[in-house]
């Protein structure tokens, strides 16, 4: 489904919708999925649609459960319907689900909502021996700024898994108001990380603060051959304050890179 305004237009009744969204619930591309029935689902979002929500993630079958709790973390998407409500519901999932794929599916929904309520819940997990549901803890703490919040990001950060570190240190480098010398050294140890966009994020993060030591990182990259190139080059821009209606190649902004003043002048 292309836009919101044609979701909202699909005349499917509730039951139909569901019944199209059970089809669509384990294909993980989403090709087979006709008129994207959940996204339809979760755009309506009127109490019809929350009550159904709420009765699949009662239902026995895990595959009905799943699909209750994705139209919950969505519901009324993207403005938000009934939030607190959907909330209770996916915070009393998480207590007693004892499901793999629900359980992650559940962790995921409560990013997509992001009520903070939800953080003490999510922190308890973040050591949890599933790396998938790390990976989720990560995603759904991305943007938090409470202290127990940035404790576990930074934890994280270090995750033997690299969806899990990739999450927690874009949410570290891109929340800029989240400063001081740990967050720095975190992003830091991260510059030079096996996984290449976990890195690009480190570097993003630092030149967004400014920090001097990104310096000779993203003029290795940057003139470094390869396809993530174009990663590092807009980390290098961040850091320059290059204005981003204006092209430069990477010879170019390693030259800015090296200057004392690094001055956007060529």
């Amino acid at each position: 489904m292309s836009s919101l305004e044609e979701r909202k237009r699909d005349d499917r009744s509730t039951a139909e919708l569901i019944a199209a969204s059970s089809a669509e619930i384990d294909d993980e591309d989403g090709t087979n999925a006709s008129c994207h029935a959940v996204a339809v689902l979760e755009a309506r979002g009127t109490r019809d649609v929350f009550d159904a929500a709420i009765e699949l993630s009662r239902s026995c079958d895990p595959k009905s459960r799943r699909l209750g709790v994705t139209i919950l973390g969505q519901l009324g998407s993207p403005t938000r319907t009934f939030p607190e409500e959907c909330c209770d519901a996916l915070l009393e999932i998480i207590r007693c689900e004892q499901d793999r794929d629900v359980l992650i599916t559940t962790v995921f929904a409560l990013g997509h909502l992001g009520n903070r309520r939800c953080e003490d819940t999510l922190i308890e997990l973040r050591n949890s021996s599933d790396d998938e549901i790390r990976h989720g803890v990560a995603f759904a703490l991305c943007g938090a700024t409470s202290d127990a919040a940035v404790g576990a990001l930074l934890e994280l950060m270090s995750d033997p898994y690299e969806k899990a570190r990739d999450w927690a240190t874009t949410s570290i480098g891109q929340t800029v108001s989240i400063d001081g010398p740990e967050i720095r050294d975190a992003l830091l140890r991260r510059a030079n990380d096996a996984d290449v966009f976990v890195s690009a994020e480190a570097l993003h993060g630092l030149a967004r603060r400014r920090d001097d030591r990104v310096t000779p990182y993203l003029i290795a990259e940057i003139s470094a051959p390869g396809e993530h190139g174009h990663l590092f080059a807009d980390a290098a821009r961040s850091y320059l304050r290059l204005d981003g209606d204006r092209a430069f190649d990477s010879e170019a902004l390693a030259r800015m890179l090296r200057l004392p003043n690094k001055s956007g002048s060529v």
